[in-house]
């Protein structure tokens, strides 16, 4: 099974069982509905693979058509029963001082508030988004961001199309630990605020450091996130 779902047998039905009340539809008297474990599997087939609708209606006999609306609906649903516990965004001060803590502990980094990347996928030209997901390097491209703690746990996840700015996110547009659809430019100073712990590294006599976050030349100087 984790060949072919990423998956084992048991996290496999423990997710199943946390998403089925969400994504489970009743029969008709017209056809039998597409069973929740079914649909599920179809989702993370596609995750594990990026198979195409056509491909993928082969393997689970379902028309590309359902296909289409069922891999969005079951993803918004594994995010749901899922984000708390796997995508937790800090929100005080003790919180991100936890985050700094395992930094300095694991990996003799002091006041780090995480390690921030990017990566960006080229996609097809989605119908009438204009130059929205348009980049410099003539491709239309999906931008990836995150932002890990010292144990790589994702505590943000971002995506936007196009040229954006290395810190076009704005984690606070939408509830902690949540993606936001079209991020916005903003300064991580403005967004974190007072919830950021204070200046100076942690267990350590040396003098008073800023916080700071990891992240490569690309993204550029910023007030808190530095190299």
């Amino acid at each position: 099974m984790r060949n072919w779902i990423r998956l084992d047998k048991d996290q496999y039905h423990k997710l199943l069982q946390l998403v089925t009340p969400l994504i489970a539809k009743k029969d008709t008297r017209m056809r039998k509905a597409v069973t929740a474990g079914e649909r599920l599997t179809l989702t993370l087939r596609y995750l594990a693979t990026g198979e195409s609708h056509a491909s993928l209606g082969c393997q689970f006999r379902i028309s590309h058509n359902l296909i289409s609306s069922i891999i969005p609906s079951v993803c918004r649903v594994i995010y749901q029963v899922l984000k708390q516990k796997f995508l937790r965004f800090p929100t005080n001060q003790s919180e991100w001082q936890e985050v700094a803590n395992d930094y300095f502990t694991q990996r003799n980094f002091p006041m780090c508030i995480g390690a921030l990347d990017g990566k960006r996928v080229l996609i097809s030209k989605p119908p009438r988004s204009g130059s929205e997901y348009y980049d410099y390097t003539g491709h239309f491209t999906l931008i990836m961001m995150a932002l890990v703690d010292a144990n790589c746990n994702f505590m943000y996840v971002d995506s936007a199309g196009g040229w954006l700015s290395p810190l076009a996110v704005d984690p606070f547009s939408l509830p902690p630990a949540s993606r936001s659809d079209s991020a916005g430019f903003v300064d991580p100073l403005d967004a974190f605020g007072a919830s950021l712990p204070p200046e100076g590294p942690p267990a350590t006599d040396r003098a008073v450091m800023p916080r700071l976050a990891l992240r490569r030349e690309f993204f550029g100087a910023c007030r808190i996130l530095k190299t």
